[in-house]
């Protein structure tokens, strides 16, 4: 499985190196040099909001304990981080974010539901995200030849969304919980005791709809605000877009994104998005592609310092950790 991945990660680098290649590194180089450090330092100040955003949505949660949402802003500081820059480790992000909340007292039971439920919460918005920008696609521009790439991006969202669903309302982490229960006798797996009543918590937070209404509308929100950084980096280059266009721009690249998600961090299915998407609302493809490096850049600068605050803050708990433990 490991070899799979780095086979798919190292062709998305291949084929976006090509794409940047094909469209002359001259060119892409002299978008990025219009949009420059000012904007990477905008669009990193801007990434607070959506991510503040999906942070209150991942709280609401929560029951008992509920850490402030300045907690739950670290801890999605990290999943993100662990989601883009080790995006060749499954569920690498993931577990990074449960890591931390459990480091913060939080059960680890309630850390591994809550998650799981907050990304089941996350596909559904961004499911209805990507019907807005379908819509709008149709709308503008219904004779367009990327309506069936489109269609099929946002089929794969939906079934993979209502799967992840079905799969947590029948049980399955049960199933996983048994297995964890056996490797602690087995294996002596002690940490591992702590997952217990895992499937319980999960059960328990979709019987609060009112919590499920409310995170799954904050991530909503989250995504349409997180529009503005596309935004943000084509007023830098020069070619600013419509509010409509950006969120067709964003929604539709985000559903091929997802649907390529056996990609690790979907390299080179970004920039082909962008480029493909794009190229039906007028932006020339080397916009297209300094659009994607940006964020690329972006998600690196932020991945980067989150990984290394994590690490520093691990090295504090070994370093308070007993010798004889």
């Amino acid at each position: 499985m490991k070899a799979g991945l780095a086979i798919c990660a190292l062709l998305g680098v291949l084929s976006g190196g090509a794409l940047v290649a094909w469209q002359g590194f001259a060119a892409v180089g002299a978008a990025l040099q219009l949009a420059g450090l000012p904007c990477l330092a905008a669009i990193c100040l801007f990434h607070l909001l959506p991510l503040v955003g999906c942070a209150e949505a991942w709280r609401t949660l929560c029951h008992h304990p509920k850490p402030g949402i300045v907690s739950f802003i670290c801890f999605r500081w990290v999943r993100d981080a662990g989601g883009d820059i080790l995006g060749i480790i499954p569920a690498g992000g993931e577990m990074a974010g449960i890591r931390t909340m459990i480091a913060r007292g939080i059960a680890p039971s309630l850390a591994a539901a809550s998650t799981v439920v907050d990304l089941t919460m996350e596909m559904t918005a961004q499911v209805a995200f990507t019907l807005i920008g379908f819509c709008l696609l149709l709308a503008r521009h219904p004779k367009t030849p990327i309506v069936g790439w489109m269609l099929a991006g946002a089929w794969v969202v939906m079934v993979f969304a209502g799967g992840f669903f079905l799969v947590q309302r029948f049980g399955a982490f049960r199933l996983l919980e048994r297995l964890a229960e056996r490797l602690v006798v087995d294996q002596g797996w002690s940490h591992l005791a702590g997952m217990r009543g895992t499937d319980a918590r999960i059960q328990a937070i979709y019987g609060d709809r009112v919590r499920i209404a409310r995170a799954a509308l904050t991530h909503f929100g989250a995504w349409l605000i997180g529009c503005g950084e596309a935004g943000l980096i084509l007023y830098f280059m020069g070619t600013p877009m419509a509010v409509g266009s950006v969120i067709l721009l964003e929604s539709l690249t985000y559903a091929l994104r997802s649907a390529a998600f056996f990609v690790p961090a979907a390299a080179g299915v970004q920039e082909g998005g962008y480029i493909l998407v794009g190229a039906t609302l007028g932006l020339g493809p080397e916009f297209a592609l300094a659009l994607s490096l940006m964020k690329r850049a972006r998600e690196l600068t932020l991945g980067v310092t989150a990984l290394l605050a994590w690490q520093w803050f691990e090295g504090r708990l070994l370093l308070r950790t007993p010798r004889s433990r």
